[in-house]
């Protein structure tokens, strides 16, 4: 199930494209709004790809009050730590060799004692969805010290701007719980099966590098498709609540600049089409230059 690979770093993406030229930034304006806010699709990995902002990401962000992510990854943390002790881990004792049959075990043990280092011990008694989160990760190149969200909401406290969440740990823990244990379960030995798909995560970073949501959509068009429970929890009905949290916060009238994983841009039922549904202009913001930027001149 290579689409599980695009929705741990992005989630799957289809249907609408992203229309005229190549932008992972794109401009919300109103007309009983002053100034414009922006919505930027990103990736969590570390690998410089993910860093090639062009000319206009940075500035937009600079020049916004308020920077939101899906959540705040300052505060978040203690919360996701005890998620490891609580809702990540399988319920009632079971461990996760229990779903499989000896010889998938065998494969899947030997991936996890090989790509997980000291978190293998902890990864016995995790929930299939999260040690596929924790493999992808494991499989990016770590370039950078932080993944991007992380780097740019740095950045904006830095800055003296507004950080915060539009989500919470709690409600993400309970997409992933809408999402049937059984199916987790062959995620998992899937990605093992596949070595991960490296070949396709290198080519969505390449892609994501480029700033082409079309190109990002044609990988995930390649594979078999999501699973209905992956993509109504982790999309549709987080699409909905995020489409409904943006248009609070736009307007209290501060201009916003939104990082949300690209995933959750171009569908039918994403945050492009769900925020000009609620009444906004929403148009990408193409770069003249898209080269990678050096850490050294960021500021």
């Amino acid at each position: 199930m290579r689409h599980l690979l695009v929705s741990i770093a992005l989630a799957s993406l289809s249907a609408h494209g992203q229309g005229s030229g190549k932008s992972l930034l794109w401009r919300i304006t109103s007309p009983s709004i002053d100034r414009a806010s922006y919505l930027y699709g990103t990736v969590h990995s570390k690998d410089d790809r993910a860093f090639q902002f062009g000319d206009s990401v940075l500035p937009a962000l600079d020049r916004s009050a308020v920077v939101a992510g899906e959540l705040d990854l300052s505060t978040a943390g203690m919360e996701l730590g005890m998620a490891l002790l609580t809702t990540m881990r399988l319920e009632d004792g079971k461990k996760l060799e229990d779903l499989y049959r000896p010889k998938e075990w065998k494969r899947i043990d030997a991936a996890i004692q090989e790509n997980m280092g000291f978190m293998a011990p902890m990864a016995m008694s995790m929930k299939p969805f999260f040690v596929v989160a924790l493999l992808t990760e494991n499989l990016m190149a770590g370039d950078r010290p932080q993944v991007l969200d992380e780097h740019l909401q740095y950045r904006a406290k830095a800055n003296g701007q507004r950080v915060l969440g539009i989500e919470t740990v709690k409600e993400q823990m309970a997409a992933v719980d809408a999402i049937p244990i059984p199916v987790q379960a062959k995620m998992l030995l899937d990605h093992v099966e596949h070595d991960g798909y490296a070949g396709d995560l290198d080519a969505m970073l390449d892609a994501y590098a480029d700033q082409d949501l079309e190109a990002l959509m044609a990988i995930t068009e390649r594979t078999e498709g999501m699973p209905d429970e992956l993509e109504h929890s982790l999309l549709t009905e987080r699409n909905t609540r995020m489409v409904h949290r943006m248009d609070s916060l736009i307007r209290e009238g501060e201009p916003v600049f939104f990082l949300i994983g690209a995933a959750h841009l171009p569908r039918t039922d994403g945050l492009i089409a769900g925020l000009r549904t609620a009444g906004y202009t929403v148009e990408p913001v193409v770069s003249r230059w898209n080269g990678v930027t050096d850490p050294a001149e960021e500021r």
